[in-house]
């Protein structure tokens, strides 16, 4: 158990309660598949799918004031806005006495930053006149850092297995879908391109966080400590 006067059972409170594994492995798994069968298929297009011009025509017009919303929302994905975001969603959780789910917010987007960038000319799929499109980087951090809050709000309501997962899903369903309609709004990706920027969080958040507990859990053990 947790103890608020503990600081060794607040250093060594995992980013992913053990009943959160199972649900957390299988969004890894499915945003391995949102974010690889897209590239296979889209790889090397200069125009959008059939998919896409169906959903862009949905958006067509869209409401007052969605733009300001979009372009809102599409700073948050900019070097300046991310940086502020991850900085902002990593002190809420050391503020909650969870430093690994910090460490998961900081090094997870870090990774998610570097591998839709690293894959954007391996797909080399392009928009407006060349640019490289596949993954969506903006849509991937903000899911990213929306499933971080997600686990934390599962841990400190210590929901259980199912309701725990379905937090954190809801949380990156909703940070993910809205910059993915924003992206979309303002024409700066195709409908599918943010399919997989969502993939991607998917992925990455939960290798990610998988990792750190383990070293978190290593440290421990060398030290005669107990995870908590």
């Amino acid at each position: 158990m947790e103890s608020a006067g503990n600081p060794r059972a607040a250093r060594a409170r995992p980013a992913v309660l053990p009943t959160l594994a199972p649900g957390l492995r299988g969004s890894a798994g499915i945003g391995a598949l949102l974010l690889v069968v897209p590239a296979l298929v889209f790889a090397g297009d200069t125009g959008p799918s059939r998919i896409d011009r169906w959903v862009q025509h949905l958006v067509d017009g869209p409401a007052a004031g969605a733009w300001e919303l979009a372009h809102g929302l599409d700073w948050l994905g900019e070097p300046v806005g991310r940086a502020v975001m991850v900085l902002a969603v990593a002190a809420l959780c050391l503020v909650a006495k969870r430093p690994a789910l910090a460490a998961t917010a900081l090094v997870g987007i870090a990774a998610i930053s570097l591998l839709t960038t690293a894959l954007k000319p391996i797909v080399d799929r392009r928009i407006h006149d060349g640019f490289l499109s596949y993954p969506s980087g903006h849509t991937a951090a903000v899911t990213a850092a929306a499933m971080v809050v997600g686990l934390l709000l599962a841990d400190l309501l210590h929901a259980g297995a199912v309701t725990g997962t379905a937090i954190v899903l809801a949380t990156a369903v909703l940070g993910g879908g809205l910059t993915a309609g924003a992206q979309i709004v303002l024409s700066a990706h195709y409908p599918t391109d943010t399919v997989g920027g969502f993939g991607c969080a998917l992925l990455v958040i939960p290798l990610t966080a998988a990792v750190i507990d383990r070293l978190v859990r290593l440290r421990l053990t060398r030290n005669g400590g107990t995870p908590a």
